[in-house]
């Protein structure tokens, strides 16, 4: 049986502000799509109550974090979509 999990609009806004600070701060910018972005950030904070680290919501996480450390966000793939696609999912 899967349990549920809940995350709330003032879950999403607070790590999505934090997300956004952090990425400039480092010279990114989150995708300009507020609601989709947003979605995205609800992903990551699904992995986060799930596994215990906020896995790219684009990845399949294993839930072992030792196998999955390239895909905790930002994950490794990120700068490599940048220069393939000019964004990562």
């Amino acid at each position: 049986m899967s349990q549920e999990i809940s995350i709330t609009a003032g879950e999403v806004d607070e790590s999505y502000e934090r997300l956004k600070a952090e990425a400039e701060v480092g010279g990114y910018h989150l995708n300009p799509d507020v609601s989709f972005t947003k979605e995205l950030v609800m992903g990551l904070l699904v992995n986060q109550k799930r596994y215990g680290y906020p896995a790219c919501p684009c990845r399949l996480p294993s839930g072992k974090r030792d196998e999955d450390l390239d895909i905790i966000c930002p994950c490794d793939y990120r700068d490599p979509d940048l220069s393939d696609y000019d964004t990562c999912y």
